[in-house]
């Protein structure tokens, strides 16, 4: 598949106008909410009963995609590194809380996996992690990755500060069963020239995955949470008179 910077600047131009709710007659309506904006990769071609050839990742983005706000974290450790969450505010388990949470139902073991979209753990650790919280977090892709794979895995204080910033650019990139790859590009308030740096990003890393690059795409789409798709096609771009 052909992948044009112009198009690509249009398609996003356009899935950010579709997200307006536009009814003839009445006022447009803007959501009330900060909106994120989506891409979608359909992939052809790619033998996925072959592990190399599925995808579970963490990038970092050009941009943050979570502005003037926390990333949605949860951080597994003890003393210093404990005591540093608390100072960012963002929410922590110790190994106390660790065991207690092993104890409770498989319900709200689930709901814990999904609260979060990121793990951070002390390395030391990790081996209560994987033996209490593995079989939820592993299938719904949040188990914590050392580096170069993810940056989910800290030894100290400052790694954890560091961890804590990237976290506002890190997405989670998969392909596992489905030869289709879905990822959260950053909101609809962004600069739509960062916007697009980051969708850049994405696609670039995308290809460099595929054994023939993109040859392996069949086709893209963008769209805001609740908008209606855009193909990035010219035809379609047309069909909607863009």
């Amino acid at each position: 598949m052909k992948v044009d910077d112009k198009l690509l600047k249009k398609s996003l131009n356009a899935a950010i106008d579709f997200s307006v709710i536009k009814k003839e007659g009445f006022k447009d309506k803007v959501r009330k909410f900060n909106e994120s904006i989506e891409l979608i990769i359909n992939i052809k071609d790619v033998n996925l009963k072959d592990p190399k050839n599925r995808i579970d990742k963490e990038i970092i983005l050009s941009n943050e995609i979570i502005a003037n706000d926390k990333p949605n974290i949860c951080v597994i450790a003890s003393d210093e590194i404990l005591l540093e969450a608390k100072k960012l505010g963002v929410d922590t388990l110790d190994s106390n809380g660790l065991v207690n949470l092993n104890n409770e139902e498989k319900k709200f073991k689930k709901k814990f996996a999904k609260k979060y979209d990121y793990f951070v753990v002390e390395d030391k650790m990790m081996r209560d992690v994987a033996r209490y919280l593995a079989r939820f977090l592993g299938p719904v892709g949040k188990m914590p990755k050392p580096f170069p794979r993810g940056y989910g895995i800290i030894s100290n204080p400052n790694d954890l500060k560091v961890a804590y910033e990237r976290y506002k650019r890190v997405i989670r990139i998969q392909m596992k069963k489905q030869p289709i790859i879905f990822v959260k590009i950053g909101k609809k308030s962004m600069d739509q020239e960062k916007l697009y740096d980051n969708m850049k990003t994405v696609i670039n890393f995308i290809a460099d995955q595929m054994p023939h690059k993109f040859n392996n795409f069949k086709s893209m789409y963008l769209k805001s949470t609740m908008g209606k798709p855009v193909k990035v096609t010219e035809e379609f771009l047309k069909s909607i008179e863009v």
